[in-house]
Protein backbone atom coordinates (compact mmCIF):
# COMPACT_ATOMS: atom_id res chain seq x y z
CA UNK A 1 0.00 0.00 0.00
CA UNK A 2 1.06 3.84 -0.06
CA UNK A 3 3.46 4.75 2.68
CA UNK A 4 4.99 1.28 2.57
CA UNK A 5 7.55 -1.02 0.91
CA UNK A 6 8.55 -4.50 -0.04
CA UNK A 7 10.98 -5.30 2.42
CA UNK A 8 10.71 -9.01 1.67
CA UNK A 9 8.55 -11.14 -1.44
CA UNK A 10 6.85 -13.95 -0.69
CA UNK A 11 8.54 -17.10 -1.08
CA UNK A 12 5.59 -19.18 -0.93
CA UNK A 13 2.75 -19.85 -3.56
CA UNK A 14 -0.48 -17.58 -2.34
CA UNK A 15 1.84 -16.23 -0.06
CA UNK A 16 2.14 -12.64 1.26
CA UNK A 17 5.19 -10.15 0.81
CA UNK A 18 6.50 -7.97 3.76
CA UNK A 19 5.75 -4.68 3.96
CA UNK A 20 7.45 -2.05 6.03
CA UNK A 21 6.38 1.78 6.51
CA UNK A 22 8.41 4.49 4.57
CA UNK A 23 10.83 6.41 6.98
CA UNK A 24 10.59 10.05 8.20
CA UNK A 25 12.65 11.72 4.75
CA UNK A 26 10.79 8.90 2.48
CA UNK A 27 7.45 8.43 1.31
CA UNK A 28 5.25 6.49 -1.67
CA UNK A 29 2.20 7.48 -3.09
CA UNK A 30 0.69 4.83 -4.72
CA UNK A 31 0.87 0.81 -4.22
CA UNK A 32 3.69 -0.25 -5.39
CA UNK A 33 6.63 -2.94 -5.11
CA UNK A 34 9.68 -1.13 -4.58
CA UNK A 35 12.46 -1.94 -2.59
CA UNK A 36 12.32 0.93 -0.56
CA UNK A 37 11.13 4.25 -0.67
CA UNK A 38 11.47 7.39 -2.25
CA UNK A 39 13.09 10.50 -1.10
CA UNK A 40 11.14 13.22 0.08
CA UNK A 41 11.91 16.44 -1.85
CA UNK A 42 13.41 19.85 -0.52
CA UNK A 43 12.75 23.08 -1.75
CA UNK A 44 15.04 25.29 -3.60
CA UNK A 45 15.98 28.46 -1.67
CA UNK A 46 13.66 30.17 -3.80
CA UNK A 47 10.70 28.24 -2.97
CA UNK A 48 8.87 27.86 0.22
CA UNK A 49 7.17 24.74 2.18
CA UNK A 50 3.63 24.62 1.17
CA UNK A 51 2.95 21.09 2.55
CA UNK A 52 5.40 18.51 4.75
CA UNK A 53 6.25 15.38 3.20
CA UNK A 54 4.24 12.64 4.94
CA UNK A 55 5.23 9.04 4.12
CA UNK A 56 2.22 8.52 1.60
CA UNK A 57 2.68 12.29 -0.13
CA UNK A 58 5.66 14.12 -1.25
CA UNK A 59 6.81 17.67 -0.15
CA UNK A 60 4.87 20.87 -2.01
CA UNK A 61 6.92 23.83 -2.40
CA UNK A 62 5.56 26.54 -4.10
CA UNK A 63 7.59 30.04 -5.17
CA UNK A 64 7.86 32.61 -2.76
CA UNK A 65 5.95 35.46 -2.70
CA UNK A 66 6.53 38.06 -6.00
CA UNK A 67 8.08 35.13 -8.03
CA UNK A 68 6.09 32.49 -10.18
CA UNK A 69 6.25 28.84 -12.21
CA UNK A 70 4.01 27.56 -14.60
CA UNK A 71 2.56 24.24 -13.72
CA UNK A 72 3.10 23.41 -17.30
CA UNK A 73 6.76 23.68 -17.51
CA UNK A 74 9.20 21.89 -14.98
CA UNK A 75 10.18 24.79 -12.69
CA UNK A 76 13.73 24.56 -12.58
CA UNK A 77 13.81 27.97 -11.23
CA UNK A 78 10.73 30.26 -10.06
CA UNK A 79 10.52 33.92 -12.66
CA UNK A 80 9.91 37.18 -11.20
CA UNK A 81 6.80 38.57 -11.53
CA UNK A 82 5.74 41.72 -13.88
CA UNK A 83 5.80 44.75 -10.86
CA UNK A 84 3.41 46.40 -12.48
CA UNK A 85 1.15 46.90 -15.82
CA UNK A 86 1.93 49.25 -18.90
CA UNK A 87 0.31 52.33 -18.58
CA UNK A 88 -2.30 52.16 -20.94
CA UNK A 89 -3.30 48.50 -19.03
CA UNK A 90 -4.99 47.60 -16.10
CA UNK A 91 -4.17 44.46 -13.53
CA UNK A 92 -6.81 41.53 -14.95
CA UNK A 93 -5.26 39.05 -12.21
CA UNK A 94 -2.71 39.03 -9.16
CA UNK A 95 0.61 37.66 -8.93
CA UNK A 96 0.33 33.83 -8.00
CA UNK A 97 2.84 31.09 -7.29
CA UNK A 98 1.86 29.31 -10.47
CA UNK A 99 0.94 32.87 -12.90
CA UNK A 100 2.69 35.98 -13.70
CA UNK A 101 0.45 39.27 -13.20
CA UNK A 102 -2.03 39.57 -16.28
CA UNK A 103 -2.60 42.76 -17.65
CA UNK A 104 -4.97 43.99 -20.33
CA UNK A 105 -6.96 46.93 -21.53
CA UNK A 106 -9.41 48.72 -19.36
CA UNK A 107 -13.12 47.87 -19.65
CA UNK A 108 -15.46 50.25 -21.04
CA UNK A 109 -12.79 51.93 -22.98
CA UNK A 110 -12.97 51.76 -26.84
CA UNK A 111 -9.84 50.29 -29.18
CA UNK A 112 -8.59 51.36 -31.92
CA UNK A 113 -10.74 49.21 -34.34
CA UNK A 114 -13.43 49.99 -32.28
CA UNK A 115 -13.29 53.12 -33.63
CA UNK A 116 -12.82 52.66 -37.07
CA UNK A 117 -16.17 50.88 -36.71
CA UNK A 118 -17.67 53.67 -35.11
CA UNK A 119 -16.75 55.87 -37.94
CA UNK A 120 -17.56 53.57 -40.32
CA UNK A 121 -20.95 53.39 -39.39
CA UNK A 122 -21.09 57.19 -39.16
CA UNK A 123 -20.15 57.25 -42.92
CA UNK A 124 -22.96 54.94 -43.80
CA UNK A 125 -25.37 56.94 -42.09
CA UNK A 126 -24.48 59.99 -43.72
CA UNK A 127 -24.85 57.91 -47.21
CA UNK A 128 -28.16 57.23 -46.65
CA UNK A 129 -29.12 60.79 -45.19
CA UNK A 130 -26.94 62.45 -47.89
CA UNK A 131 -27.92 60.34 -50.92
CA UNK A 132 -31.72 61.09 -51.01
CA UNK A 133 -31.17 64.86 -50.37
CA UNK A 134 -28.73 65.33 -52.98
CA UNK A 135 -31.19 63.77 -55.24
CA UNK A 136 -34.28 65.57 -54.56
CA UNK A 137 -32.39 69.18 -55.10
CA UNK A 138 -31.18 67.68 -58.00
CA UNK A 139 -34.42 66.95 -59.36
CA UNK A 140 -35.86 70.35 -58.53
CA UNK A 141 -33.13 72.27 -60.60
CA UNK A 142 -33.87 69.45 -63.64
CA UNK A 143 -30.06 69.35 -64.02
CA UNK A 144 -28.49 65.91 -64.61
CA UNK A 145 -24.98 67.22 -64.92
CA UNK A 146 -25.53 68.62 -61.05
CA UNK A 147 -26.66 65.07 -60.02
CA UNK A 148 -23.50 63.46 -61.64
CA UNK A 149 -21.24 66.55 -59.94
CA UNK A 150 -23.43 65.85 -56.62
CA UNK A 151 -22.27 61.93 -56.68
CA UNK A 152 -18.89 62.96 -57.36
CA UNK A 153 -18.44 65.36 -54.07
CA UNK A 154 -20.40 62.70 -51.85
CA UNK A 155 -18.23 59.89 -53.32
CA UNK A 156 -14.53 62.22 -52.73
CA UNK A 157 -15.82 63.07 -49.24
CA UNK A 158 -16.47 59.49 -48.34
CA UNK A 159 -13.39 58.63 -49.40
CA UNK A 160 -11.00 61.44 -47.52
CA UNK A 161 -13.17 60.30 -44.63
CA UNK A 162 -12.26 56.58 -44.33
CA UNK A 163 -8.36 57.02 -45.61
CA UNK A 164 -8.38 59.80 -42.58
CA UNK A 165 -9.52 57.39 -40.58
CA UNK A 166 -7.65 54.44 -41.41
CA UNK A 167 -4.38 56.36 -41.33
CA UNK A 168 -5.18 57.42 -37.71
CA UNK A 169 -5.91 54.30 -36.50
CA UNK A 170 -2.33 52.49 -38.24
CA UNK A 171 -0.58 55.48 -36.64
CA UNK A 172 -2.07 55.02 -33.33
CA UNK A 173 -1.10 51.34 -33.21
CA UNK A 174 2.32 52.39 -34.63
CA UNK A 175 2.57 54.97 -31.80
CA UNK A 176 1.64 52.51 -29.23
CA UNK A 177 3.65 50.04 -30.71
CA UNK A 178 6.79 52.50 -30.73
CA UNK A 179 6.19 53.27 -27.11
CA UNK A 180 6.31 49.24 -25.90
CA UNK A 181 9.51 49.24 -27.77
CA UNK A 182 10.54 51.82 -25.93
CA UNK A 183 9.44 50.78 -22.75
CA UNK A 184 11.26 47.28 -23.12
CA UNK A 185 14.30 48.73 -23.77
CA UNK A 186 14.60 50.82 -20.64
CA UNK A 187 12.69 47.97 -18.27
CA UNK A 188 13.96 44.19 -17.60
CA UNK A 189 11.71 41.51 -18.97
CA UNK A 190 9.08 40.30 -16.79
CA UNK A 191 9.77 36.75 -17.67
CA UNK A 192 13.11 36.90 -16.75
CA UNK A 193 14.34 34.54 -13.94
CA UNK A 194 15.34 36.43 -10.71
CA UNK A 195 19.48 37.08 -10.21
CA UNK A 196 21.13 38.77 -7.57
CA UNK A 197 22.33 41.72 -8.12
CA UNK A 198 25.95 42.86 -8.52
CA UNK A 199 28.19 45.97 -8.89
CA UNK A 200 29.88 47.45 -11.30
CA UNK A 201 28.60 48.53 -15.04
CA UNK A 202 25.78 46.54 -16.77
CA UNK A 203 26.96 43.84 -19.48
CA UNK A 204 24.79 43.99 -22.07
CA UNK A 205 24.38 40.19 -23.58
CA UNK A 206 23.02 39.27 -26.47
CA UNK A 207 19.94 37.26 -25.75
CA UNK A 208 19.16 34.34 -27.66
CA UNK A 209 15.98 31.86 -28.91
CA UNK A 210 17.78 28.66 -28.35
CA UNK A 211 19.71 28.64 -25.61
CA UNK A 212 22.56 25.89 -25.48
CA UNK A 213 21.52 22.67 -24.24
CA UNK A 214 24.28 20.36 -22.96
CA UNK A 215 24.14 17.01 -24.09
CA UNK A 216 22.52 14.25 -22.29
CA UNK A 217 24.30 11.90 -19.93
CA UNK A 218 23.17 8.49 -20.34
CA UNK A 219 22.17 6.21 -17.54
CA UNK A 220 23.05 2.39 -16.87
CA UNK A 221 21.86 -0.52 -14.51
CA UNK A 222 23.69 -0.17 -11.11
CA UNK A 223 25.30 -3.63 -10.76
CA UNK A 224 24.20 -6.55 -9.65
CA UNK A 225 20.03 -5.99 -10.14
CA UNK A 226 17.73 -6.73 -13.25
CA UNK A 227 17.76 -4.39 -16.05
CA UNK A 228 14.44 -4.79 -16.68
CA UNK A 229 13.23 -4.90 -12.92
CA UNK A 230 14.78 -1.40 -12.84
CA UNK A 231 13.30 -0.64 -16.11
CA UNK A 232 9.67 -1.15 -14.71
CA UNK A 233 10.50 0.75 -11.28
CA UNK A 234 11.42 3.68 -12.87
CA UNK A 235 8.05 3.55 -14.62
CA UNK A 236 6.87 5.34 -11.31
CA UNK A 237 8.98 8.43 -11.77
CA UNK A 238 7.98 8.64 -15.15
CA UNK A 239 3.89 8.65 -14.93
CA UNK A 240 4.90 11.10 -11.20
CA UNK A 241 6.98 14.04 -13.15
CA UNK A 242 5.26 13.70 -16.74
CA UNK A 243 2.69 16.12 -17.21
CA UNK A 244 -1.11 14.67 -17.65
CA UNK A 245 -1.79 16.31 -20.82
CA UNK A 246 1.25 15.05 -22.14
CA UNK A 247 0.79 11.79 -21.91
CA UNK A 248 -0.73 10.70 -25.14
CA UNK A 249 1.89 12.71 -26.46
CA UNK A 250 4.41 10.85 -25.12
CA UNK A 251 3.06 7.61 -25.88
CA UNK A 252 2.64 8.47 -29.84
CA UNK A 253 6.07 9.26 -30.14
CA UNK A 254 7.25 6.05 -28.44
CA UNK A 255 5.74 4.88 -31.39
CA UNK A 256 2.16 2.94 -29.51
CA UNK A 257 -0.80 2.84 -31.37
CA UNK A 258 -3.80 4.80 -30.75
CA UNK A 259 -5.59 1.43 -29.54
CA UNK A 260 -2.60 1.17 -26.91
CA UNK A 261 -3.63 4.09 -25.79
CA UNK A 262 -7.48 4.00 -25.89
CA UNK A 263 -6.77 0.67 -23.99
CA UNK A 264 -4.59 2.18 -21.54
CA UNK A 265 -7.17 5.31 -20.77
CA UNK A 266 -9.67 2.67 -19.72
CA UNK A 267 -8.25 2.11 -16.67
CA UNK A 268 -9.27 4.64 -13.51
CA UNK A 269 -8.25 8.19 -15.05
CA UNK A 270 -8.27 10.20 -11.83
CA UNK A 271 -4.60 7.84 -10.91
CA UNK A 272 -1.06 7.05 -12.86
CA UNK A 273 -2.53 4.26 -13.73
CA UNK A 274 -2.85 5.12 -17.44
CA UNK A 275 0.03 6.19 -17.70
CA UNK A 276 1.84 2.41 -16.32
CA UNK A 277 -0.64 0.76 -18.82
CA UNK A 278 1.18 2.83 -21.35
CA UNK A 279 4.69 2.06 -20.51
CA UNK A 280 3.97 -1.43 -19.47
CA UNK A 281 2.66 -1.74 -23.27
CA UNK A 282 5.59 -0.21 -24.78
CA UNK A 283 8.16 -2.58 -22.65
CA UNK A 284 6.36 -5.73 -23.75
CA UNK A 285 7.15 -4.38 -27.44
CA UNK A 286 10.30 -3.22 -27.12
CA UNK A 287 11.34 -6.40 -25.34
CA UNK A 288 15.63 -6.64 -24.79
CA UNK A 289 15.71 -3.54 -26.55
CA UNK A 290 13.47 -1.34 -24.02
CA UNK A 291 15.89 1.19 -22.27
CA UNK A 292 15.35 3.71 -19.90
CA UNK A 293 17.66 6.07 -22.08
CA UNK A 294 14.81 5.85 -25.37
CA UNK A 295 12.39 7.05 -22.53
CA UNK A 296 14.39 9.92 -21.57
CA UNK A 297 15.41 10.73 -25.42
CA UNK A 298 11.73 10.90 -26.50
CA UNK A 299 11.02 13.63 -23.83
CA UNK A 300 13.94 15.88 -25.01
CA UNK A 301 12.13 15.15 -28.59
CA UNK A 302 8.55 16.56 -27.53
CA UNK A 303 10.06 19.33 -25.72
CA UNK A 304 10.34 18.37 -22.36
CA UNK A 305 14.08 18.20 -22.06
CA UNK A 306 13.92 19.67 -18.09
CA UNK A 307 11.52 16.66 -16.82
CA UNK A 308 13.75 14.66 -18.44
CA UNK A 309 17.01 15.72 -16.48
CA UNK A 310 14.64 15.82 -13.52
CA UNK A 311 13.92 12.39 -13.80
CA UNK A 312 17.45 11.07 -14.62
CA UNK A 313 18.44 13.14 -11.22
CA UNK A 314 15.96 11.18 -9.40
CA UNK A 315 16.70 7.89 -10.63
CA UNK A 316 20.36 7.90 -9.99
CA UNK A 317 19.16 9.28 -6.31
CA UNK A 318 17.38 6.37 -6.08
CA UNK A 319 19.85 3.94 -6.55
CA UNK A 320 18.13 2.50 -9.96
CA UNK A 321 20.97 3.85 -12.41
CA UNK A 322 24.11 5.49 -12.65
CA UNK A 323 25.41 7.68 -14.96
CA UNK A 324 27.59 5.96 -17.70
CA UNK A 325 31.42 6.71 -17.95
CA UNK A 326 32.51 7.46 -21.21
Amino acid sequence: PAGTYVEKHCEEQNGSSTCSPCRGDEYVEYPNDFHKCLGCQVCREDQVELRRCQADRNTQCVCRNGTFCSPDHPCEMCQKCRSRCPEDQVEQAPCTPHSDRQCGPPTGTFSGSSNTWVVSIVVVAAVVVLVPLAVWKCRRRRSQAQLVCAFSLLQDYLVRQLTRCQRGDMGTQDNRHNEQLSRDKLLPRASDPMTPSAPGPEVMVPRTSHPVVKPRRNLVPVPERDPSALLRQSFYIFAQDVPCKDWKRYGRALDLLENDIALAEMNDKYTLEPFFQMLNTWHSRQGLNASVNTLLDTLHQINLGGIAENISSKLVQQGYFQYEVS
